[in-house]
């Protein structure tokens, strides 16, 4: 930036000497004065841009003492100083960042734990896991590799605005060509910079490592074992049971109960579930906290901001999702078909089961397509006939099968916390719909699904509720 600004200043001297020379010197000083005014830009823009803090939820002392306590004695445990804050972010990784209010005096670094770890290790794997990311403290205080850091944020987020979890403030769209200045500015220094920084950061991740490395050693591999397993629940239950929800403009305000639930059920169908039961019984992490569950709470509400990228929700909680999502997404695509059903006739129809059956053993050429973008929430409707689809035709009748079960009051929708919305008896066991519309939809064979309403007191020829 300094040689940017020494440029500048070159050239202004230059226009101020040329300007009284003539057309030549005229031209020169007005080529000198905007190529000032692009660099005087450039330069601005790396100045005054700050790259966002990571979206997480602030976890100060007063709310997790035993926490912050913990922090510090590993960190006095591996001989560097303690982190200067904690958030906690909906995500499964952990590491350490600048805080980018602070603009003088010493670099402030902010410890950002993973919130599904939180809730699914134990204290000690925790630690364990924790102590090569609190290790980098020490050469983050170092003033030089602050420094750096910044210098190489800063151009990342004026070279990438976009590339951040939280977008940007909307901006004039006439201001887009004064932005583009210094954004190819910033990407030019980032290519030069790229390579050194890369090095920088290895050599602090191998020295982090050296350091923690007799820190909790025995419990590390049992931490990076569960570190996989919380990947592997975390990204189910989200795309099973949080992304629905969402879709509806609402959000389960207690994700992380959700994922030890999960991660629970997933732990006990391992071949190791005798292993993973054993640890179970130990303290975990997240009681740490004071309020554990207001910080779910706070947590949830911001993944939903994160990953869905909407503003204006509700929160719903496990005990009233299958009633306010589950069975709403259910009877939306139950009208779905039914519409497609009708656009086929080209007329109204009842809205029943046996209808669907009945168009379902007439053969492939008779069966409506579900477009393939269709959703539940969209509010055009219309039905492509020309074709069908065997994948969507069985998602669609397996909701109305379910609605229809429902308004027997003999089946109710429930949650399964690894395959998501199931339709359970009185008792809360899961009816296996899938298979038995599996069946009829690909093997044109219905008899067993006709059977089983039967069972269960469903009139095939009755018309079912459906969704607006």
């Amino acid at each position: 930036m300094l040689c940017a600004l020494g440029a500048a200043a070159l050239l202004l001297t230059g226009a101020y000497r040329s300007a009284g020379d003539g057309l030549p010197g005229t031209v020169l000083a007005a080529v000198a004065l905007a190529l000032t005014a692009l660099i005087v830009w450039a330069a601005l823009g790396l100045a005054l841009v700050r790259r966002p803090a990571s979206a997480a939820v602030t976890l100060r002392a007063d709310d997790a003492p035993e926490f912050h306590t913990m922090i510090a004695s590993l960190a006095a445990d591996l001989g560097v100083p303690a982190p200067d804050a904690v958030r906690v972010c909906p995500e499964c990784d952990s590491w350490l960042e600048q805080d980018p209010g602070r603009f003088w005096g010493r670099p402030r670094t902010v410890l950002v734990v993973g919130a599904p770890f939180l809730w699914w290790l134990r204290v000690g794997e925790l630690r364990a896991l924790l102590a090569p990311v609190v290790a980098g403290t020490e050469p983050a205080a170092d003033p030089a590799v602050a420094a750096a850091r910044s210098w190489v944020r800063r151009l990342d987020a004026l070279a990438h605005p976009y590339a951040a979890r939280i977008r940007p403030a909307r901006v004039s769209p006439w201001t887009a060509p004064l932005r583009r200045v210094p954004r190819a500015f910033a990407r030019q220094l980032l290519d030069l910079t790229r390579g050194q920084a890369e090095i920088m950061e290895r050599d602090i991740a191998a020295w982090a490592s050296s350091r923690a490395q007799d820190v909790d050693a025995p419990l590390r591999a049992t931490a990076h074992e569960q570190v996989g397993l919380a990947y592997a629940g975390w990204d189910r239950l989200l795309t099973r049971l949080a992304a629905p929800a969402w879709n509806l403009g609402r959000y389960p305000d207690a994700l992380m109960a959700g994922v030890v639930a999960a991660l629970t059920e997933l732990s006990q169908r391992d071949r190791l579930a005798d292993v993973f039961g054993a640890r179970l019984a130990e303290r975990p992490a997240c009681d740490l906290l004071s309020a554990p569950e207001r910080v779910d709470a706070q947590v949830s509400r911001l993944a939903a901001v994160i990953f869905a990228d909407r503003s204006a929700r509700q929160a719903v909680g496990w005990a009233d999702y299958p009633a306010n999502v589950i069975e709403p997404i259910w009877r939306a695509k139950a009208g779905v078909l039914v519409e497609a059903l009708d656009a086929s006739d080209g007329q109204p129809g009842p809205a029943c089961v046996g209808r669907v059956l009945d168009r379902i053993r007439e053969g492939a050429a008779a069966r409506p397509r579900v477009r393939p973008g269709q959703d539940p929430g969209d509010h055009d409707r219309a039905a492509d006939t020309q074709a069908f689809d065997p994948e969507r035709m069985t998602e669609h009748v397996i909701a109305l099968v379910s609605c229809a079960a429902l308004d027997t009051g003999r089946m109710h929708a429930g949650v399964d916390w690894l395959d998501g919305a199931v339709l359970v008896d009185g008792r809360g066991r899961p009816a296996d719909v899938s298979a038995l519309v599996g069946q009829a939809v690909d093997d044109h064979d219905d008899l067993p699904l006709r059977a089983w309403l039967d069972g269960i007191g469903v009139r095939t020829a009755e018309p079912i509720r459906l969704g607006g």
